[in-house]
């Protein structure tokens, strides 16, 4: 059998079980960044497998077919977007969600990701907030526990420090849906602004995550599924009496501890 790093095991490639928890396979020619992934998702939550090269990721991708794969851009021997495209071609692993981590320029990066047709970028240093939050909604183990309500309001998003006017159709405390005409990538991340109706001062996410892309049903709008990475709580509370009010249902309180996981919207 191939032999190849696995965090706390022997090292052995095996076949995956589907009782087993979700399996993971990360792909980077540089340790450090393999265990800072590691560290970030936590290694009780899932079967972390690692690869050092290009090719290596792409022989046990093949073999182990894992749930998820965060994949280095720029590597010596094969790039990750290269990797992500063969896997994209091959119908046994076309499914396999492929997340690349970049430390290149944003527009080389976007044109690449976009290029490979993979389901996400992100860039490094990778935030541990938005790498549990783009994995948790790609292997669908987010739970969303927050009531959110249907709305209508217009509001302002910054990406690349740019002004994209934007419609929030949805709304939660712990994120939103908007309608946006600038292509988004899961991975994103931007700074929102809404007012809410009746309100006079506006609600303003600092950081928020582009955590999936599409439509809320079929014929609707096209826009981006954002989770609220860093906001002031005295918003967040502000969402949620707002909400509360629209659906008659007292919110659960919100504890900054929760895995993500637990508490998307």
């Amino acid at each position: 059998m191939r032999r190849f790093t696995s965090p706390g095991g022997d090292g052995v490639l095996k076949m995956k079980n589907s009782n087993e928890k979700k399996t993971l396979l990360i792909v980077d020619d540089v340790e450090l960044f393999i265990q800072l992934q590691i560290s970030h998702l936590g290694h009780s939550r899932y079967n972390i497998h690692t690869a050092r090269s290009g090719s290596d990721g792409l022989q046990i991708a093949r073999f182990l077919k894992p749930d998820l794969i965060l994949m280095d851009l720029f590597m010596p021997d094969m790039d990750g977007d290269q990797v992500c495209r063969i896997l994209k071609g091959d119908p046994e692993t076309a499914s396999i969600p492929v997340v690349l981590v970049s430390s290149g320029t944003r527009g080389r990066s976007r044109d690449a990701s976009v290029s490979s047709n993979c389901d996400g970028l992100i860039f490094k240093p990778v935030r541990r907030d938005l790498l549990l939050s783009v994995v948790e909604n790609l292997l669908g183990t987010n739970l969303r526990v927050c009531d959110r309500i249907r709305v209508s309001i217009a509001g302002t998003a910054i990406l690349d420090e740019r002004d994209y006017p934007i419609t929030v159709h949805t709304l939660s405390s712990n994120g939103v849906f908007v309608e946006i005409e600038q292509q988004l990538i899961r991975g994103d991340l931007i700074e929102l602004s809404f007012p809410l109706p009746g309100e006079k001062k506006k609600i303003h996410i600092r950081t928020a995550a582009v955590v999936w892309c599409g439509s809320l049903e079929t014929g609707g709008p096209s826009g981006a599924g954002i989770y609220f990475l860093t906001i002031d709580q005295a918003m967040r509370k502000r969402i949620s009496n707002f909400v509360e009010t629209r659906t008659g249902v007292s919110p659960a309180p919100f504890d900054k501890n929760t895995s993500l996981g637990n508490s998307s919207w």
